[in-house]
């Protein structure tokens, strides 16, 4: 698959008032990143992306800096189509339709935030596997510096949420700073 034309795609996307996120393979083997929109775990279909990425592959796709309820998660053993996936299934083949809501994989969160005299507008991003599992380990990480890291190995509640109350997992960042999602880092 060429990549040329989803990254002009995602780089049209993307604008002054829109952060991006990449995702890197760094496994032995294919990933399919995904991407959604769920706030409040209503799906938004006016947001979904889907590729297949070979080991050493990445791309980037383009969020705005005010949604809410953006995840991303990483599939395995998918068909030529993006379907049938032995880890992180979701409905809808290469590009999902169901915001992967049931795909019981490890989910990068984002979303916007306006936490007042605590540091004003934020873009705040998590890992989790509430309901799931770590079926890639992952680490994400913004351009300011902060990162998280959860393997199925070593995944400790203050790098990624196990249960809905595990908070220390938040992070948060200007606004506009990007992030990357890496599979296998």
């Amino acid at each position: 698959m060429k990549f040329t034309a989803v990254a002009a795609l995602a780089a049209s996307i993307a604008s002054a008032s829109a952060y991006t996120v990449t995702f890197k393979n760094q496994c032995s083997y294919a990933v399919w990143p995904a991407m959604g929109k769920a706030p409040n775990g209503a799906v938004d279909p006016s947001f979904a992306y889907g590729a297949k990425l070979n080991p050493g592959e990445s791309i980037t796709w383009g969020v705005d800096n005010y949604a809410l309820g953006i995840r991303g998660w990483g599939r395995t053993g998918c068909d030529a189509n993006g379907a049938n996936c032995a880890t992180g299934a979701c409905n809808g083949g290469m590009v999902c339709n169901d915001a992967g809501i049931t795909a019981h994989a490890l989910y990068s969160e984002y979303g916007y935030g306006d936490a007042g005299q605590w540091g004003g507008q934020r873009t705040y991003w998590d890992l989790s596997f509430v309901g799931g599992n770590v079926n890639i380990p992952g680490r994400l990480s913004s351009t300011d510096g902060a990162s998280t890291t959860c393997t199925s190995n070593s995944c400790p509640t203050d790098q990624a949420y196990h249960i809905d109350s595990d908070h220390a997992a938040m992070r948060s960042s200007s606004i506009s700073d990007n992030l990357t999602h890496t599979f296998c880092p």
